[in-house]
């Protein structure tokens, strides 16, 4: 069985997830996945490369300036999408897991609920996201430019098998976790 745990940029997603590695089970990491293809000399490098030369510096990919380019562009932000997110479905294809786990930010934006036998959508407000957000250094600005990128939380509610709220403690996210394994499992 394939699940994919997605949910808007500070959801609680990643939390989910590592609760998962941490009752053992291994979860396929798509963000971790692109940073892995963006290494120097992988394909997603020289690729990106190609497009993005604006981005490149003596010491190779600037991922900041990358990252102001395409969340200021959404042409720019698809033709980075259209060459990496290829490249991250092959790397997922080549896993075997039963179940496979997968974190998927983008699940619905970008089509992938087809290659999943459940698609679970982490929510959370928006007060409890942008808080979280501002914990991790973001300012108000690149906050609001990542949020309006990304599909409306309702949209992506409507598509979504199974949804799991997280506006409570991590405790509650946990319970939930276990209560989305005891039904897969």
């Amino acid at each position: 069985m394939k699940i994919a745990i997605s949910g808007t940029i500070g959801s609680g997603k990643s939390e989910f997830c590592n609760y998962l590695r941490k009752k053992g089970y291994d979860v396929f990491d798509c963000d971790k996945e692109n940073r892995k293809l963006l290494y120097k000399g992988r394909k997603g490098y020289r690729r990106v490369a190609k497009a993005f030369p604006e981005a490149m510096s003596q010491n190779g990919l600037n991922k900041q300036i990358l990252s102001r380019i395409v969340f200021s562009d959404e042409k720019k932000r698809l033709q980075l999408e259209a060459i990496m997110h290829p490249l991250i479905l092959d790397e997922l294809n080549k896993r075997i897991d039963d179940p496979l786990f997968a974190e998927v930010p983008l699940l619905f934006e970008v089509n992938w609920d087809i290659y999943f036998d459940l698609n679970v959508l982490i929510v959370s407000n928006r007060d409890a996201v942008v808080g979280r957000l501002i914990e991790r250094g973001l300012d108000k600005d690149e906050i609001d430019r990542r949020i309006a990128a990304q599909m409306n939380v309702e949209e992506k509610i409507k598509r979504a098998d199974k949804i799991i709220y997280n506006n409570g403690s991590l405790t509650e996210l946990y319970e939930a976790a276990d209560g989305l394994l005891k039904e897969v499992l």
